[in-house]
């Protein structure tokens, strides 16, 4: 409990806790608002790709700016930002003006905007919290995280099945909102950083992400992975579930067991700290293959569900031991610009994930699908164990730049 016992981190924890929950009620809301609208699943799709695109497109530049500006006041801005484009939404629907092009693009600006938050939020937590209490910190948000998918979902569907989409829109606006005002109360010392023009800033950004090997070693990884393993599981496992188990129910038992196996992982991460973190990660990985097995083989939906939980372990203590390597090896002033090189990474090859992932079962066959999925994060999870940078990573502090006057 140390790392809430700190009031800074508690504001931060707890506007951070609060916006999860609208973040995880919103998708359900805009799917259901589009399709209101008479909108198709096509433009179910484009609209949440609208979000990812954007959010992809603008990260970098949230990254500089995120170690440019003050970093609370960059996160506030994103959050007012939010704000402005969930109430909008929300208001167009409760007044029955919207239309589905309307909802698309403020998707797109939602996305940007949520970009030029999460850099800032990756060093705020390394200015606000001691290096020996950065992995209680990361997982105290994971636990935030990862309770509120089940709270923000079941919140998200009775407000679109009782009273609307653009209720629902407009509880999320409250959300973003409420971070806003807390982060307003967090007290900070930021980091004080020269301004040496955009493109030297992406420069010097890129250049220490890939001074790091084990950092863009496992940005590709996992981009990978996200690509042929993970994209690939929750695309044909509805089609599996529909099709050779009892359908939508059995899929939940599926994505329930990975809920908790991520809420598990977030626990562990408040009392475990490896020796060896970057090969602990690799270790907690390989039972991920073990889903996409047991799915091609169409296993029982509780087989499954076991080992799915397997993997939300792995997947949520793993994030937590990554991001802290990264916040207890990166110099402060570069963070942010880190962090966007790694989330912009591990998140470019996800929509191709998605849109290839039925094309291409329909071309080698779901079951040989799954399985390469499978066999390739074995062999490149322990071909990347043996890495000398994964294998002898030890985080050692960075040096610390000066400091400005609080914001």
């Amino acid at each position: 409990m140390q790392a809430l016992r700190d009031r800074d981190f508690r504001l931060l924890f707890a506007g951070r806790a609060i916006s999860y929950v609208g973040t995880y009620l919103a998708p359900i809301a805009v799917a259901f608002a589009v399709l209101d609208l008479g909108g198709s699943a096509t433009e179910v799709g484009l609209s949440f790709a609208a979000w990812t695109i954007s959010q992809v497109a603008m990260l970098l530049v949230g990254g500089v700016l995120g170690d440019r500006l003050p970093r609370r006041l960059v996160m506030i801005g994103s959050d007012v930002a939010s704000t402005t484009v969930r109430a909008t939404m929300g208001v167009l629907l409760v007044t029955h003006t919207a239309r589905v092009w309307e909802l698309i693009a403020l998707q797109a600006c939602g996305g940007a905007a949520v970009a030029f938050y999460n850099p800032a939020f990756y060093g705020l937590v390394r200015e606000l919290v001691k290096p020996p209490l950065m992995q209680q910190a990361n997982s105290y948000l994971a636990l935030a995280r990862y309770a509120a998918f089940p709270v923000g979902a079941a919140l998200g569907g009775s407000i679109v099945a009782t009273i609307g989409s653009g209720t629902a829109l407009l509880v999320d606006a409250a959300t973003y909102a409420a971070s806003a005002l807390s982060l307003s109360l967090v007290r900070v010392r930021p980091i004080a950083a020269a301004r040496v023009g955009f493109a030297r800033e992406l420069r010097e950004g890129w250049s220490a992400f890939v001074e790091q090997t084990w950092v863009w070693l496992l940005t590709v990884w996992i981009s990978l992975y996200f690509l042929i393993t993970y994209a690939p599981f929750f695309v044909l496992g509805p089609y599996v579930a529909q099709h050779s188990m009892h359908g939508a129910g059995s899929w939940a038992y599926v994505v329930t067991g990975e809920g908790i196996g991520a809420l598990g992982g977030a626990l562990a991460g408040l009392r475990y700290r490896p020796s060896r973190p970057l090969g602990t990660i690799l270790l907690l990985f390989l039972p991920t293959a073990l889903q996409s097995v047991l799915l091609a083989v169409r296993a029982p939906a509780l087989a499954i569900a076991a080992a799915a939980t397997l993997a939300g372990f792995g997947f949520a203590f793993g994030s937590i031991v990554f991001d802290t390597a990264i916040q207890r090896s990166i110099a402060a002033d570069k963070i942010a610009r880190v962090g966007a090189y790694s989330w912009m990474g591990a998140m470019i090859f996800l929509p191709a994930g998605y849109a290839l992932a039925g094309p291409l079962a329909a071309v080698v066959g779901l079951r040989a699908y799954l399985l390469a999925g499978a066999a390739w994060l074995v062999a490149s999870t322990l071909a990347l164990s043996r890495a000398p940078s994964v294998r002898t990573f030890s985080p050692a502090p960075p040096e610390v730049p000066a400091v400005a006057a609080p914001s």
